[in-house]
């Protein structure tokens, strides 16, 4: 990519290499080891700059594909997979409303400490469209997540109007480890998948804290790192979130929280362990079928992340 206002003779080079041809900025070109263009950004459509439409994506991996000599194939699925992700938030278009404006002025109250108006304009961007797995994601929001006065009502709200069964428990800013957690939600006495269960789930950070100066001794009652789902077809869900720590001088094995509601059932509350965790003793592993905790075996997955299965076997009574 050549800056056309700040590099030496930038533009000159930008015109020579692109013959002349017109179509916005950025513009890239892969040269070969003389300095001739093997394939540059110009796509069927024009130039891909920012790949973000589904035709500048393509256009982009065509660029790799036609000149990658040590890129894996693996490397390359990243890639792809993460360009698809970013395009498809960018060129999201809301539909008109959809809580939009009730969002941005919910925003703007967080900005200013306006808490509790910020709370009552979430509760309407959510009831107009909003989507509400956003909440524990979005930066705008943070200071408002992290009031814990607030937070409870923004759990009603979101265990009210959430929709979807993959869910984001951190945003971008926060410390530790990236992990994914695949998982079911299953009758336990017959396996049967349960649809459309609700399911919040929550764990320590990076610091093996609910909350700042707070672990085990009722930190858990009212947690930083929380977010709701509800279950696809099968019963199927996915959550991504951070390695949760150990609490500070404790020999507690890591864990993550998850609560369930199903409509004619009584609500559940377990947790799950982590298989590697050198904390998890014997006598925990031994109990745990019992005690209807899981233990999550992580693997290395195709994004390089950890992965792990959770099944959650809910009673009937």
């Amino acid at each position: 990519m050549i800056d056309t206002d700040r590099m030496t003779e930038g533009s000159e080079l930008a015109t020579k290499l692109r013959k002349g041809k017109r179509g916005g900025i950025p513009w890239m070109v892969i040269l070969d080891g003389d300095g001739r263009a093997k394939i540059t950004s110009d796509g069927p459509k024009g130039n891909c700059g920012c790949p973000a439409e589904p035709h500048e994506i393509d256009h982009f991996l065509s660029m790799l594909d036609a000149t990658r000599q040590h890129m894996s194939d693996a490397d390359r699925k990243i890639i792809e997979r993460e360009l698809r992700a970013y395009g498809k938030k960018l060129t999201h278009r809301p539909k008109p409303g959809g809580g939009m404006k009730a969002y941005r002025d919910a925003a703007s109250k967080v900005r200013f400490g306006q808490f509790e108006a910020a709370v009552t304009l979430m509760g309407q961007a959510l009831e107009e469209g909003f989507a509400a797995e956003k909440i524990p994601t979005d930066t705008a929001l943070r200071q408002l997540r992290e009031d814990p006065d607030r937070r409870p009502e923004l759990f009603a709200l979101m265990r009210k109007h959430v929709r979807t069964r993959h869910v984001t428990l951190i945003d971008n800013h926060e410390a530790g480890r990236r992990i994914r957690l695949e998982g079911r939600v299953l009758d336990q006495k017959t396996g049967a998948p349960l649809v459309g269960a609700v399911m919040q789930l929550f764990h320590t950070d990076a610091s093996g804290e609910y909350r700042p100066g707070m672990d085990a001794g009722g930190g858990a009652g009212n947690p930083r790192l929380w977010a709701f789902l509800r279950t696809g077809d099968d019963g199927r869900f996915t959550v991504d979130t951070i390695m949760p720590e150990r609490y500070p001088n404790s020999s507690v094995p890591r864990h993550v929280h998850y609560k369930v509601w199903i409509k004619g059932r009584p609500e559940m509350a377990s947790e799950c362990f982590f298989d590697s965790d050198p904390n998890l003793d014997e006598r925990t592993r031994a109990a745990a079928p019992k005690n209807n905790f899981p233990i999550v075996k992580l693997e290395r997955g195709d994004d390089l992340r950890m992965v792990g299965t959770l099944t959650v076997r809910v009673p009937n009574d």
